[in-house]
């Protein structure tokens, strides 16, 4: 392994991890953090490049069988952890991971270098801003096999500590695309043959049981608090909503996308029923 014991915290090996509860690796870094030793191995398995691993110095013998030999080890004596990056921290590993490209998404140019199946299924988040609800949609397009995920305007980072953490390392199986201008990404997608579903609790939604699938498919879910613009509603080809009892108006949107995602995954274009 290329191992380096580092004693000091003001090596500059170590800048991606000093102070992590002040700041974040934004996208303009570059680089993106990984906690803990699930995160890392995910991060390792996956495609994406890794810069450094931290290891704290009293967890190092439990990894030597799974460290990889391509990858700087930097090794830190236990006490200095919590003061290099700025709380407690007792998961022993930490990853600083190369962001990957996130293009802009635009359908009709994608269609040129790649086929939508009728069964494609992706998913575009607007104005969704807290970590754990994004962490957790992550989790369900992953094991729905939702691959694709495009980012409208004002979304929390996708690769945040916690978005990562809460998605148990599922983020880096997925890939990401940016949109500022969503309602002409929909009419892009449109043109194609992707049809677009507003989760909204809109009048001029459908209840999920009535939803009948005509082919490639790109649900949308809006902010936690206020939903889907309106404009983004109008834009789609309909809205979807989920039927609530007991006087329930609505759903955590991690929560509703998981029951919309599954439904809409389940069923075969153009039947209206299960695969």
């Amino acid at each position: 392994m290329n191992l380096t014991s580092i004693s000091s915290i003001e090596d500059p090996r170590l800048d991606p991890y000093r102070n992590l509860r002040t700041t974040n690796l934004t996208r303009v870094s570059g680089r993106f953090i990984a906690e803990s030793r699930p995160l890392v191995q995910r991060l390792l398995a996956s495609p994406l490049s890794v810069e450094s691993i931290l290891v704290d110095q009293q967890d190092l013998e439990q990894a030597t069988q799974w460290l990889p030999t391509d990858v700087p080890i930097l090794v830190i004596p236990h006490g200095l952890v919590s003061e290099l990056i700025g709380f407690d921290f007792h998961r022993g590993f930490m990853a600083c991971g190369i962001r990957p490209e996130m293009p802009n998404w635009e359908p009709e140019r994608l269609s040129r270098d790649q086929a939508f199946s009728a069964d494609w299924n992706a998913v575009m988040l607007v104005g969704v801003q807290d970590p754990e609800n994004m962490g957790s949609i992550f989790r369900s397009c992953a094991a729905l096999g939702i691959k694709d995920i495009i980012l409208g305007p004002n979304c929390v980072d996708p690769f945040a500590r916690r978005v990562l953490r809460v998605s148990m390392g599922n983020a880096f199986k997925l890939s990401f695309y940016r949109t500022e201008k969503v309602a002409e990404a929909l009419r892009q997608a449109g043109r194609i043959g992707i049809e677009s579903l507003a989760a909204c609790l809109s009048s001029k939604s459908i209840e999920l049981a009535q939803y009948e699938r005509s082919g490639p498919t790109l649900v949308l879910f809006g902010n936690e608090a206020h939903g889907l613009p309106e404009e983004c509603i109008e834009s789609c080809t309909k809205g979807i909503r989920i039927e609530m009892a007991m006087g329930t108006d609505s759903l955590n949107v991690s929560v509703a996308a998981g029951i919309l995602l599954h439904y809409v995954c389940r069923i075969a274009p153009g039947l209206g029923e299960d695969v």
